[in-house]
């Protein structure tokens, strides 16, 4: 594994962890070229620096409770080498914090990693000056400290995060989970589970410069549960088993089946969702959340699976037990969107509030070559085998696009709702937040990015309509996340949502139009971005206000 960072500090080799003095020339392709390479002796690094991996923990804090949280570098064991991570309290996942609704907790946040950062509490409608929402809040320094004083109004599950360079700082580990409990809230169950999807490259250079990788995000080549290769869950035959389902991913989408079970969706993102229901396999994006109930019926070893590939398993106990009675009761939770479904005909038939485009725009040589790509009969400019590769992994997503039919023959296409799986990994090395920037139009005032600036009352219930332009470069599929607020999908492409869900994050594949009621409940200055990491550092966000 060899992660090459050029802020001055640790980077991994196969061979162990290696010091990087001077990374000061960026090219495309290869980015942070080494200069000067020299070993370091971890043992003569202050204790603070680098220490050991430790196993997760679940810790229970009560109203009041003041919880010490520090973000650390650790050293990994993989196989015969020792490779650099980063953690919270030293672990990966960070410690499971379980809080009861209406509780408040001061977190002492200290800062022991290699450069700023900060922590964010997503989906958390709290106070907006401890988001941890980078720049609209300040980062903290390299030694730094602050306090974050955390509410929590809302039962379900949650995650903590930074909010600097989240495609590195995130990628080499800090994610962990928050649960809010409510007694009686959710269905009995025997066993709970708190499950992190990830992926990480184990060839990924980093940069202090730019952000790479922007195309497509960056897409790991080892797929991890709970950071492990091997996770194995044990449960027991005939039992009813709650899973916390959480996407940190920086950019993939998973399709998460459990084999051999029987699943029912009963939550995601802020608590229950109006209407269970029984599941084959649920499809998250990053930073989303979904909470399922599995009942084994059979004893045996069961798979965990990402679009039909194993990535975890399950081991069942064999028992005389059998739930399945109360397992196959499905709960209406109607009375969580009472609100929303007085007044949906009203809200379905007005006018969006605001109208929201999502496309791309490339600078440079980037957008030449992805335009000499779209040119009927054309395989690129480039005139050689690399243009041929590139024209081919292109042709992939976008087989209507003009030009593609040579280069049709050999594909095979899928159709399970996950567009983009790493299939232009050679366009998307070579792309950067210099060359690309994703964009989030406001359609009422011609503005994007950080230009857009909405104001909004407390109280307020927005119609927000988002199009995922098909139309432009490079279309896929973006998770839109708005900080501080909680929204439902009422429609999609103009077809009714009949089982909402509190959300805070949706995925929006391209093509489709959602549009959301996002209820301004919460004051305060938030962010709202596209949470794929390497699209929010590449354009992809905007400020509004909740006065």
């Amino acid at each position: 594994m060899k992660y090459i960072l050029s802020f001055g500090v640790i980077a991994l080799f196969a061979g162990g962890i290696v010091w990087y003095t001077n990374t000061d020339t960026d090219l495309p392709g290869h980015m942070s070229i080494v200069t000067e390479v020299a070993e370091v002796d971890l043992t003569k690094l202050p204790d603070y620096e680098v220490s050991n991996l430790k196993p997760t923990e679940v810790v229970e804090l009560k109203d009041g409770d003041t919880y010490e949280l520090e973000a650390t570098i650790v050293k990994q064991e993989v196989g015969n080498r020792v490779i650099k991570r980063l953690a919270y309290n030293g672990q990966i996942p960070g410690p499971v914090l379980k809080v009861h609704k209406g509780a408040k907790v001061t977190v002492n946040f200290t800062n022991h990693i290699d450069m700023e950062t900060a922590l964010h509490s997503h989906g958390l409608r709290g106070n907006w000056k401890m988001d941890g929402a980078v720049p609209i809040t300040p980062a903290i320094p390299i030694g730094g400290k602050f306090s974050y004083e955390l509410e929590f109004p809302d039962t379900g599950v949650y995650w903590y995060h930074p909010h600097v360079r989240e495609d590195y700082q995130q990628e080499l580990g800090l994610y962990g989970n928050f649960v809010v409990e409510e007694d009686g809230y959710w269905s009995d169950a025997d066993q709970e589970e708190y499950l992190i999807f990830d992926d990480i490259l184990e060839d990924g250079d980093f940069s202090s410069k730019v952000v790479t990788n922007t195309l497509m995000g960056r897409f790991g080549d080892t797929i991890l549960i709970n950071d492990k290769t091997d996770y194995t869950l044990s449960v027991t035959q005939g039992e009813i088993n709650r899973i916390f389902i959480t996407n940190v991913a920086n950019t993939r989408t998973f399709d998460i089946e459990f084999e051999g079970s029987e699943m029912k969706l009963v939550g995601g993102d802020l608590g229950r969702i109006e209407h269970e229901v029984m599941v084959d396999d649920v499809v998250a994006a990053p930073a989303e959340r979904y909470i399922v109930e599995l009942l084994y019926p059979k004893a045996g070893t069961f798979a965990i699976t990402h679009r039909g590939k194993k990535i975890g398993q399950v081991t069942v106990g064999a028992s005389e037990i059998d739930r399945s009675e109360a397992f196959s009761v499905l709960r209406s939770n109607s009375s969580d969107y009472a609100g929303v479904r007085l007044e949906t005909n009203t809200y379905l038939s007005k006018a969006p509030d605001k109208q929201l485009r999502l496309d791309i725009e490339m600078k440079g040589t980037m957008g030449e070559m992805m335009q000499s790509m779209g040119g009927a009969g054309n395989s690129m400019t480039m005139g050689n085998s690399v243009g041929n590769d590139m024209m081919r992994e292109h042709c992939k997503m976008m087989p209507e696009m003009s030009g593609c039919e040579p280069y049709l023959e050999d594909i095979e296409h899928t159709e399970d709702g996950i567009e983009w799986e790493d299939d232009m990994a050679m366009m998307n090395q070579i792309s950067t937040n210099e060359n690309i920037e994703w964009v989030i139009e406001d359609q009422m005032i011609g503005k994007k990015n950080d230009r857009i600036n909405w104001s909004f009352k407390q109280g307020d219930v927005v119609k927000v309509r988002i199009h995922n332009d098909e139309s432009g470069m490079h279309p896929m599929q973006h998770p839109i996340h708005f900080h501080g607020q909680r929204f439902v999908v009422l429609a999609t492409d103009g077809v009714e949502n009949n089982n909402l869900q509190w959300k805070d994050t949706v995925l929006i594949p391209k093509g489709q139009t959602v549009d959301l009621l996002v209820d301004m409940s919460n004051p305060g200055k938030w962010m709202a971005h596209c949470h794929i990491a390497e699209h929010l550092h590449s354009g992809m966000m905007f400020n509004y206000t909740v006065e």
